[in-house]
């Protein structure tokens, strides 16, 4: 699949991680209304922005004229793939250059919380996607914006933390962990090497 420069400046922004972790995987399946396939775990996963629908069409249309047979959603402009084929992975990468596009962090904030009683703990039980919350835990509430994507952060950090730790994800940029004070500093540390 050769790419021209007419349509790779049709390319807005390429999201990609090259192995879904558990942790990835686990949550996006969370959130399956998002797409009509199963996130899986070790799986090349891509979240491409095209400007237009012609260059989407085009897109498309170059994938299935090289054999693709993995798993794809389009919500208006954007794209979603998975595959586990390396060759399909090389093609794709090929066309949409993911290392133009670095993830990027910016307003970082992160606040700690402790859960009061079994009441607070039942509210953040209702509320949230993840691991319990108990009494008398420290939950660490992270705030930031990510590009191109937020899925890709979490992927990065699920070589840091626990999927025991996450309470909440959300790819608008909130995330809530349990966490001690030091591992809290570990977590920003790591995220603070992409601001």
């Amino acid at each position: 699949m050769t790419a021209t420069k007419n349509i790779d400046k049709t390319i807005l922004s390429t999201s990609y991680i090259p192995s879904l972790t558990a942790h990835t995987a686990t949550f996006m399946s969370a959130r399956s209304k998002e797409r009509s396939f199963l996130p899986a775990r070790g799986a090349h996963w891509w979240l491409i922005s095209f400007s237009n629908p012609i260059a989407l069409e085009q897109f498309i249309a170059q994938l299935f004229s090289n054999g693709f047979y993995g798993d794809i959603e389009v919500r208006g402009n954007d794209i979603e793939l998975q595959t586990k084929s390396l060759h399909e992975a090389f093609v794709i990468n090929s066309y949409c250059h993911p290392e133009a596009f670095p993830i990027v962090l910016s307003q970082l904030t992160a606040d700690a919380i402790f859960v009061e009683n079994d009441s607070h703990a039942l509210l953040c039980n209702q509320r949230n996607n993840g691991a319990l919350s108990y009494t008398g835990e420290r939950l660490v509430h992270l705030q930031f914006s990510v590009s191109p994507s937020s899925w890709s952060m979490l992927n990065i950090l699920s070589q840091i933390i626990s999927i025991h730790a996450i309470v909440h994800f959300d790819p608008t940029g909130y995330m809530i962990l349990k966490a001690t004070e030091a591992e809290q500093e570990t977590i920003i540390r790591h995220l603070e090497s992409y601001l």
